[in-house]
C-alpha cells in the first residue's frame, strides 16, 4: 500500500487539514473489465486528414469515423450505456472531420478471473450524432457561430483555421452534422423528458440536445469563464479568462433531476477571478437551472490534490451517488509508467472546511485497485490480484448500483499507449464494487 501512505503524507504536507476527511482507500474490489478495441470504427464522412498517424495508425480513415474514447457516460439501466466521445482529436484545427454525438454501448464484462489478461468486449450498437438542422447556431440571436457545416472546405490550424482545401463532406452540409471543430464536447446529463444537456470546453457552453441529437436551444455561455476558442475570445484574445481544454468535463444531475452541476476541469487563468486568488487548487462547482437556461449563482468550492502553484491535476467527471452526495475523478496529464495521480473522490455538499472547501475522502487509487477475482489477470508490473488504470484521460464515473460504479477512459487516439506501450488504447470500462454503499461513504473517515 506504498501509494496511500505516499499519499496521506503529500496531503499533510500540502496543507489539505480540514479537507481531505480520509486518505485511505474504502475497500472495494473490481468487479467487471470490457474494451471496446482501438480499431474500432463507424461508417461516417472521412476523417483524420488533419492529424498524424502514431502507433502503426495510420490516417485518413475513409469513409469512417474513429471511437477515441468516451468523456461522458450515462447508465440506460437495461445493459447498455449512452457514451460520448470528445471532440475527436483533441483540438479544434484537427478535427472538423469528425462528428459529434452519441454511442448506445452494450460492455459484456469479463466479471471472473481465468489467469489471462483478456478482458470482456464492448459492442457499439448505435451512433447519433449531434446536429444544428433547427438553424439555431446562425439564426441572429443568443450564441451565433461559424460551424463545419456552414464552409465549403474544412478549416484546420489555430485559431479559426485556415481553409484546408478538403471540400467539407456532403453529409456534414447536408445534415447540418456538428463536429469537433464547432464544439469541444465533454460531459452529457439526461433530463426527464429524454433530452441531453451537455458540457462543452470551447465556450465553455451547455447545449441542449434532443434525444435525437438535435440542438434544441441557444448555447448558454458561463457568466464568467471565457476560453481562448470562445467566439468573443477568438476575435478579442484579451478577453479571454479561463484555460484551453479546461471547460465543463463534468456535468451532473442532483438526485432528482432538477439543477444541475457543472464542473470545469480547473480554475480560471485570472487569478483574480479564482475562489482562492493565489491557489490554482480550488475550483468552483457551479448550479444551473435547466428550466430556466440560467446559472443560479450557488457555487461549492473543491480543492483538489497537488501543489497550490503551476497545479496540472485536472477533474475528469462528476456523478450524484444519492442524495447530496457526489463522486469526483482526480487526474494528472500522465499515462503509462509516468502516471501518478488517478484518483475517485467523494463528496457531500453539505459538508465543508473552515474555509467553505468541500470535505473529501479518497474512495479509490486507480492506480492501486484491490482485484480478489484477479479479472485483470497476470498484468506488467502488477502484484497478484491488483489492477491498474494507468491512463492519461480517466474521465467517465457512473452508477452501476448502491455499492457500484463504472469507470471509463478517453483514450485521445492514436497518441497514447498507457495500458500497452507501443499499441494505442482501447476504451476500457471498469467495474469497482464497494463494501459499504456509496451514498454512506462520503462522511466516514
Amino acid at each position: 500500500m506504498k501509494r496511500l501512505v505516499a499519499h496521506g503524507v503529500f496531503c499533510a504536507l500540502a496543507g489539505w487539514s480540514g479537507t481531505v476527511v480520509a486518505t485511505d482507500a474504502a475497500p472495494h474490489s473490481l468487479a467487471g473489465w470490457a474494451v471496446l478495441d482501438q480499431s474500432a470504427r463507424e461508417a461516417g464522412p472521412t476523417s483524420g486528414q488533419f492529424i498524424s498517424g502514431k502507433f502503426g495508425v495510420a490516417p485518413p480513415f475513409i469513409k469512417t469515423q474513429p471511437v477515441p474514447g468516451w468523456s461522458g457516460l450515462l447508465n440506460n439501466h437495461d445493459g447498455t450505456f449512452t457514451a460520448l466521445p470528445d471532440n475527436g482529436f483533441g483540438a479544434k484545427g484537427n478535427s472538423g472531420d469528425f462528428v459529434i454525438g452519441f454511442y448506445q454501448v452494450r460492455p459484456q464484462f469479463r466479471e471472473q478471473g481465468n489467469g489471462t489478461t483478456k478482458p470482456g468486449l464492448i459492442k457499439n450498437e448505435s451512433f447519433t450524432p449531434f446536429n444544428d438542422r433547427n438553424n439555431i447556431l446562425n439564426n441572429g440571436q443568443g450564441v451565433d457561430l461559424l460551424i463545419t457545416a456552414d464552409l465549403e472546405h474544412y478549416r484546420h490550424g489555430d485559431g479559426m483555421g485556415q481553409n484546408s482545401g478538403i471540400p467539407v463532406a456532403a453529409d456534414i452540409k447536408a445534415g447540418r452534422l456538428l463536429t469537433g471543430y464547432d464544439f469541444d464536447v465533454e460531459s452529457i446529463a439526461r433530463a426527464d423528458d429524454g433530452s441531453y444537456w451537455v458540457g462543452e470546453e470551447f465556450g465553455p457552453f451547455l447545449l441542449h440536445f434532443g434525444p435525437d441529437g438535435t440542438l434544441l436551444e441557444e448555447p448558454v455561455p458561463h457568466p464568467v469563464l471565457v476560453s481562448p476558442n470562445h467566439p468573443h475570445a477568438l476575435a478579442q484574445p484579451a478577453t479571454a479568462t479561463h484555460g484551453s481544454s479546461r471547460g465543463f468535463e463534468s456535468l451532473a444531475f442532483d438526485e432528482n433531476n432538477e439543477f444541475l452541476y457543472a464542473v470545469p476541469e480547473a480554475a480560471p487563468v485570472v487569478d483574480a477571478l479564482r475562489p482562492v486568488p493565489g491557489d490554482e487548487r480550488v475550483l468552483e462547482i457551479f448550479q444551473f437551472d435547466p428550466k430556466t437556461a440560467f446559472y443560479t449563482g450557488v457555487n461549492f468550492k473543491y480543492r483538489k490534490d497537488g501543489p497550490a502553484t503551476g497545479n496540472d491535476i485536472v477533474i475528469g467527471d462528476m456523478t450524484n451517488v444519492g442524495k447530496d452526495t457526489y463522486v469526483l475523478i482526480e487526474r494528472d496529464g500522465k499515462f503509462g509508467a509516468e502516471a501518478e495521480i488517478k484518483r475517485l473522490y467523494i463528496v457531500n455538499l453539505n459538508e465543508t472546511d473552515e474555509n467553505g472547501i468541500l470535505k473529501k475522502r479518497l474512495l479509490v487509487d486507480l492506480l492501486d485497485i484491490d482485484d480478489p477475482e484477479d479479472i485483470g489477470g497476470p498484468l506488467a508490473g502488477l502484484a497478484e490480484k491488483k489492477f491498474t488504470m494507468p491512463f492519461d484521460s480517466i474521465e467517465c464515473v457512473v452508477v452501476i448500483d448502491g455499492n457500484t460504479l463504472g469507470i471509463a477512459i478517453d483514450t485521445n487516439f492514436p497518441t497514447e499507449d498507457g495500458r500497452q506501450p507501443g499499441v494505442p488504447d482501447s476504451t476500457e470500462f471498469i467495474k469497482l464494487t464497494f463494501n459499504t454503499p456509496l451514498a454512506e461513504l462520503a462522511s466516514r473517515s
